[in-house]
């Protein structure tokens, strides 16, 4: 990779993740945790990468008083890096996404700890005094946000590599689907995830076949990207993929790609289809005996 290439990859970041990457020399970028912004760290980039895993340099903690674990994160950090990181593929989305679920986790179970302390001190002055009705409110409505925060609303779905061109960010999700009803609840639920929420557009579209009343329902959906949901069902027709719902999220960067984004859509829906095993044998056959 390029060091224009890997400024691509940064901006694409920058732009999902706003403000959350400063060069601090040469190839050394800070990044900070995605909504927990007091704990930074610093990776130096060979000029090999992706092919060559970014080293770890430090992290950075500005607030002590609420992340008092620092050997622990710092650990944390390293392994995620360790984890995620292929030869040859790129991963800062992915690594800035799971740091930030870490995190949001991390944050969430202190904070209910910090409150189970206070009740339980609540509980030893108040030992011959009858338990109030508001603090069982509180922790019923602690109870069903920890919940709500602990869906994984991308879960089921397969996802693409990530692609990146100026500063624009492509990644396809794809499940199977029995009903047009679930498709759309599928897709609602998707864009509740944070990150897909994020995304300038959600592109859509999806074929279902009914085996037994023969009903075929076919659909899709631009989300403000003209002509793309129907180039995307286009693709699925092509590629004879039926009973799937395919999603690309595309990050605007700033900068028009043209034709190009068509592309890069294209790319993304053919990855997460065959990643998921959605094209029929039948179809890939016959793509290989025309060749």
């Amino acid at each position: 990779m390029t060091v224009e290439e890997l400024k691509d990859e940064i901006s694409a970041i920058d732009s999902i993740f706003p403000n959350s990457v400063e060069l601090e020399y040469c190839q050394i970028y800070n990044f900070k945790i995605p909504q927990h912004e007091d704990i930074s760290f610093q990776l130096d980039f060979p000029v090999s990468y992706p092919d060559e895993k970014p080293r770890f340099v430090k992290m950075i903690n500005l607030n002590i008083a609420q992340f008092t674990d620092g050997s622990y994160l710092e650990k944390k950090i390293r392994n995620l890096l360790d984890a995620i990181y292929s030869p040859g593929q790129v991963i800062l989305f992915e690594l800035l996404s799971g740091l930030q679920d870490f995190f949001d986790k991390y944050v969430e179970e202190r904070e209910a700890l910090k409150i189970q302390q206070q009740q339980q001190q609540q509980q030893q002055q108040q030992q011959h005094v009858s338990r109030p009705l508001s603090s069982m409110t509180v922790e019923v409505e602690q109870k069903r946000d920890d919940h709500e925060k602990d869906i994984d609303y991308t879960a089921g779905w397969y996802r693409s590599e990530p692609i990146v061109d100026r500063h624009s960010t492509f990644i396809a999700w794809a499940r199977v689907v029995s009903d047009p009803e679930e498709a759309r609840r599928f897709l609602h639920n998707l864009t509740m995830d944070k990150k897909v929420s994020k995304a300038t557009h959600n592109i859509s579209s999806w074929r279902i076949k009914d085996n037994n009343s023969l009903a075929i329902y076919q659909d899709c959906d631009d989300d403000n990207e003209t002509a793309a949901g129907g180039r995307l069902l286009h693709l699925l027709q092509m590629m004879d993929v039926w009973n799937v719902i395919v999603v690309v999220s595309r990050w605007f960067g700033g900068i028009h790609l043209g034709p190009d984004r068509f592309k890069h859509i294209n790319s993304a829906a053919r990855d997460v289809i065959t990643k998921g095993g959605f094209v029929s044998k039948e179809t890939s056959q016959g793509k290989k005996k025309k060749k």
